[in-house]
């Protein structure tokens, strides 16, 4: 009975007070490791997807005394306000830089330019047709319908509108000749063509400078 008594007691000293199987203690550990790697596994999927900053477009930037300088727009924007100038895009796309281009210009510059461009814009509306107008004329006309023929010619040419004669018969030439002369004030001819017994040319309004 003591026997018995002490083999027990000495068995519960062995025994630690936290004990657990092995298989539990690896499988603990097991899943710690694979927690452990997956964050890790996350935190450098995050820093390979972060966004990579957008550089700033730029621009060509030409200031008053034409010195060449490559800046963003709002850089642009800023040295212009404190220098009271005005920003003035000069090319949308410069073929060699592949930039816009633009010039800080001083207010007189600037009304300059824009007078400028004004008159170009005229220029470009004053010489720009606005339609055709067709006129047959047979050599035997009388003067009176040539004349009235002529006028109708004027008043479109006057219009700017582009007017295609042609004239038929055994005087074509003679006829076309009297016709380029008497409009020779208000047009200039262009292409004239002669095929048998026919002489066909263009009258055009003359160009506005």
């Amino acid at each position: 009975m003591l026997k018995r008594f002490a083999t027990s007691s000495l068995y519960a000293i062995r025994l630690p007070i936290n004990w657990q199987p092995t298989s539990n203690v690896c499988l603990c550990r097991s899943l710690e490791f694979k927690k452990n790697r997956l964050e890790i596994d996350n935190e450098g999927a995050l820093k390979k997807t972060r966004p990579k900053t957008v550089p700033l477009p730029k621009i060509t930037l030409l200031g008053p005394e034409k010195d060449i300088s490559v800046v963003t727009m709002d850089v642009a924007s800023k040295m212009c306000e404190r220098r009271g100038l005005k920003l003035v895009k000069i090319i949308d796309i410069d073929t060699k830089t592949q930039r816009p281009v633009y010039q800080m210009m001083t207010p007189n510059q600037f009304l300059k330019e824009d007078q400028k461009s004004h008159q170009k814009k005229d220029e470009k509306n004053h010489n720009q047709l606005k339609g055709e107008k067709t006129v047959l004329i047979n050599c035997r006309i009388g003067q009176s319908d040539l004349e009235s023929k002529v006028n109708n010619i004027r008043k479109w040419l006057s219009k700017m509108y582009e007017v295609r004669v042609t004239v038929t018969g055994d005087t074509a030439n003679e006829v076309a000749d009297e016709v380029i002369k008497m409009t020779q004030e208000c047009s200039r001819v262009v292409q004239r063509r002669e095929k048998g017994d026919s002489v066909k040319f263009q009258l055009l309004p003359p160009k506005k400078s």
